[in-house]
């Protein structure tokens, strides 16, 4: 695609911020479930409620690339990246079903917390979460220099605000919350350049409050 030199194209530098908090959540998914003790209920519906959030902003993120990023890309990519594209869309399809499989059996799981339904959980979870890495790892890899020469500014940021749109204002406040807890300085930055003064002075640190509640509760 040949762009005009006054068009400022897409940075998808903020892209890592998000995969970092998936990482580090799903990550941490297998040892938490693994660590309900067997008919504590109350426990296991909470664990349940965060593997729920986890799927909803994952389903979010990849459903608002499905729409916004993968079909532009197809479009005005060379033939020779049109494959690795397709990966892309084939690996979102695949995490999807393993998103199912993980809710369904947490919620399955969660009615009597029972030890064989918490161990095939854990074993989802750890499916999951290594499918995603390796799905996170060649996106960055291979697929956000694809993004940042392809789609504009203006696109970029269509893409981000369709995924926000995707969620519940609870749930959109944990996300911001999430992915700021665990930034770095100059990932904190590179967010800040991304949002409105007002977002960052009012939003934010409303965002990390409720983020290090549901931390307590989820983690101890």
């Amino acid at each position: 695609m040949s762009q005009a030199q006054d068009v400022k194209m897409a940075d998808s530098r903020d892209m890592v911020g998000a995969h970092d908090m998936f990482r580090l959540h799903y990550g941490k998914l297998p040892a938490l479930v693994r660590g309900v003790a067997p008919g504590d209920v109350e426990r296991a519906g909470v664990v349940t409620g965060h593997i729920e959030l986890l799927a909803a902003l994952l389903h979010g993120h990849h459903g608002s690339e499905d729409d916004h990023v993968w079909p532009l890309l197809h479009e005005r990519c060379l033939e020779e990246v049109q494959p690795l594209v397709s990966t892309m869309e084939a690996q979102h399809d695949q995490l999807d079903v393993g998103l199912q499989e993980l809710v369904a059996g947490a919620r399955s799981w969660a009615v009597s917390a029972g030890e064989a339904e918490r161990d095939a959980l854990a074993a989802v979870a750890d499916r999951v979460d290594a499918a995603l890495r390796e799905h996170l790892e060649l996106e960055e890899n291979q697929v956000l220099r694809l993004i940042d020469t392809y789609l504009t500014d203006a696109e970029w940021k269509a893409t981000v605000a369709a995924a926000s749109g995707k969620l519940t204002p609870e749930s959109g406040a944990l996300a911001i919350g999430m992915m700021l807890d665990q930034a770095d300085a100059p990932m904190q930055e590179i967010i800040r350049e991304g949002v409105p003064e007002e977002f960052w002075r009012e939003v934010r640190p409303a965002a990390v409050a409720a983020y290090q509640d549901y931390a307590k509760r989820v983690y101890g």
